[in-house]
C-alpha cells in the first residue's frame, strides 16, 4: 500500500492506471445525448447581449474542428514551424519573486515550471525527412531522434490510427513529472494536464489560421508510445498528441 504522503507515487500510479479503456459499448456508431445543466427556482435567466463583431480570435475558435480525413499533400516546414513556436517556444521574459527571471510561454504553467516537452513524427513535411524529432524550444529547432520513423509505426500505439493515415505531423506532448511534482506534489499532475490542454488549443488555433486541420488525441497506449518516443516512463511520459495536416 502506498503512503498517502508519497505524492509523487500517487500521481504516477494514477497515470499508469489510466490507460485507454476499450469499452465495447462505447464504440461504433452509437450516438450519445449531450447533456446540459440548468439551474432554476431563483429567478428568471438573464439573457446575455450578442456580440456584433466577435473579432478574429472568436472566428478562429468557431472554425476549429476535429479532422479525421487528411489530404495526400506535403506540408511545408515553413507552415509547421510557426505552430510549434506559437504554442511552445518562449514568448517573453517573466520576472518572478526574488529577482528570478524565466522565459515565459504562451500557455499558462503552474509555477512557470513548464514540464512539457514536444516530439514530432513528420510525414511528407518538406524539405524535412520523415522521422521522429524533438522540438528544442530554446533554439526553435527540430532534433532528430529516430530518422525514418513513420505514421505506420504508430498504428499499434494509436486507437484511431486509421484517421491519421495522411496527416503530415503527429505532435506528442510529453511531461517531465518532477519539474512540477517537486513543488506541487500530486496536485502537480493535474496542473500538467491542464497545461497540455492549453498548449494543444493554441496549436489548433494557429493551424486553423493557416487553413490546416487538426485532431486532438488522448486515445493511445501509453507504454507503446513511450517506447516509440524512446522515453524513460519513470521520468517522462506522453500525455497528449495533436495530428496536423491538410483537410481532405
Amino acid at each position: 500500500m502506498l503512503d498517502i504522503a508519497d505524492k509523487r507515487s500517487l500521481a504516477l500510479l494514477f497515470h499508469l492506471n489510466s490507460e485507454p479503456w476499450l469499452n465495447p459499448q462505447g464504440s461504433g456508431a452509437h450516438v450519445y445525448d449531450v447533456q446540459f445543466k440548468e439551474v432554476s427556482g431563483r429567478g428568471p435567466a438573464i439573457a446575455l447581449p450578442e456580440t456584433a463583431d466577435p473579432g478574429r480570435l472568436a472566428d478562429l475558435i468557431r472554425r476549429r474542428e476535429s479532422c479525421r480525413a487528411y489530404a495526400d499533400r506535403p506540408l511545408a516546414l515553413a507552415d509547421l514551424a510557426p505552430l510549434l513556436a506559437g504554442s511552445f517556444a518562449p514568448s517573453r521574459v517573466l520576472s518572478l519573486a526574488g529577482g528570478v527571471e524565466t522565459r515565459a510561454r504562451s500557455a499558462p504553467s503552474a509555477g512557470a515550471l513548464y514540464p512539457l516537452e514536444v516530439y514530432v513524427v513528420a510525414s511528407r513535411v518538406e524539405p524535412l525527412g520523415d522521422g521522429l524529432y524533438h522540438y528544442n524550444v530554446l533554439d526553435h529547432a527540430l532534433e532528430p531522434v529516430r530518422p525514418g520513423l513513420g505514421l505506420a509505426d504508430l498504428a499499434e500505439a494509436m486507437i484511431a490510427a486509421s484517421t491519421l493515415e495522411r496527416a503530415n505531423a503527429i505532435i506528442f506532448l510529453t511531461a517531465v513529472f518532477d519539474r512540477t511534482l517537486r513543488k506541487y506534489g500530486a496536485r502537480g499532475y493535474r496542473y500538467i494536464l491542464l497545461e497540455a490542454g492549453h498548449s494543444a488549443q493554441n496549436l489548433c488555433l494557429l493551424a486553423t489560421e493557416r487553413e490546416l486541420a487538426t485532431l486532438c488525441l488522448g486515445g493511445f497506449f501509453d507504454s507503446r508510445v513511450n517506447r516509440l518516443l524512446e522515453l524513460d516512463p519513470r521520468t517522462e511520459v506522453a500525455v497528449y498528441c495533436v495530428a496536423v495536416g491538410h483537410p481532405a
